[in-house]
């Protein structure tokens, strides 16, 4: 799988042009997973104080 999408311009040079959105799951999923981690940390030590 390519992370980053190339072509070839009119002069025969490499040029970016996009990354891939297959993998856009990965920093959605982190932020949820940050997002929760920090509401059970923040609930025990609630409970804990």
């Amino acid at each position: 799988m390519e992370l980053l999408r190339h072509t070839q311009d009119a002069f025969g040079q490499r040029m970016l042009v996009g990354i891939n959105w297959d993998i856009l799951w990965l920093p959605v999923a982190a932020a949820a997973a940050f997002i929760v981690l920090h509401l059970v940390i923040r609930t025990l030590r609630r409970r804990a104080g």
